[in-house]
């Protein structure tokens, strides 16, 4: 059977609902998050949506982070209040400026909160892209307008956004998958690919039905021999002799099960 490598361990956020909002502004919310994230097929990230603390509430961000800290929950975190909800975003809460941001002029002291306004569907994305090192918060704010070096309460002039339709971005997502011997066929050459004629054996694709069944887009492509499987708990998946790995796209309009929330979550 088509292997697709599993989405079991992914990073979750805390999410405090701070705002005084409508059952249908929290939906849109979950909605725009969920489209941004791929969540039907292929999520990048949790949310947990939860009522905050008494004390948090009617608090500045810097309160929250530092109670956050006091209570040794020292993981970044986000907050949902009445201006992110006018703005269609999510506060992304990370930690306090340390000695080398002073000494590269990013912030004024230690006591600067680094924090950013993403547009909800962005946040995925956005999480991924900072965890893996491809982009920074403080590159991002100076897009957005703040000055720098940073100072205590600063205000982000332009709410964080990418220049990218996420509802056309999700036909445009890659998947590997393994496929069996009896899953997949190979090129006998000839085939035409644009302005390039395939010799034999260098492409393969699944065969008919198989891709339509398991939700994703077909097409001859370049394959590889895969070996085990790292899974999330320690022990390596094997497959049959003969199994490839294939980079196909997802079928974003398969009818993909509803995405389901983290327990707890509102």
């Amino acid at each position: 059977m088509v292997f697709f490598a599993p989405n079991d361990d992914l990073d979750v956020l805390t999410c405090y609902l701070l705002a005084d909002i409508s059952s249908d502004e929290l939906q849109a919310f979950k909605s725009a998050f969920e489209l941004g994230n791929n969540a039907r097929f292929n999520p990048m990230l949790e949310v947990k949506i939860v009522r905050p603390p008494e004390d948090y509430i009617g608090k500045s961000h810097d309160y929250i982070r530092r109670k956050e800290d006091e209570a040794g929950r020292e993981d970044k975190f986000l907050i949902l209040d009445d201006e992110a909800v006018k703005k269609d975003a999510v506060w992304y809460i990370s930690w306090f400026a340390d000695e080398e941001h002073i000494e590269w002029e990013q912030a004024e002291s230690t006591d600067v909160l680094w924090k950013m306004l993403i547009k909800t569907d962005k946040l995925a994305i956005v999480y991924v892209n900072y965890s893996i090192g491809n982009m920074s918060l403080q590159e991002d704010l100076d897009n957005c307008g703040v000055d720098f070096p940073v100072k205590v309460g600063f205000e982000q002039p332009k709410v964080y956004d990418l220049e990218m339709d996420m509802q056309e971005d999700q036909y445009r997502q890659p998947v590997w998958i393994r496929a069996e011997p009896s899953e997949y066929e190979i090129n006998k050459g000839g085939e035409v690919m644009g302005d390039y004629i395939a010799p034999p054996n260098t492409y393969a694709r699944l065969k008919d039905g198989v891709a339509e069944a398991v939700g994703v887009i077909n097409d001859w492509t370049m394959y590889q021999p895969t070996g085990p499987f790292p899974m999330s708990d320690g022990t390596k998946k094997e497959f049959p002799e003969g199994t490839m790995v294939l980079q196909l796209k997802w079928n974003a309009d398969f009818p993909w099960p509803p995405y389901k929330w983290p327990e707890g979550s509102l």
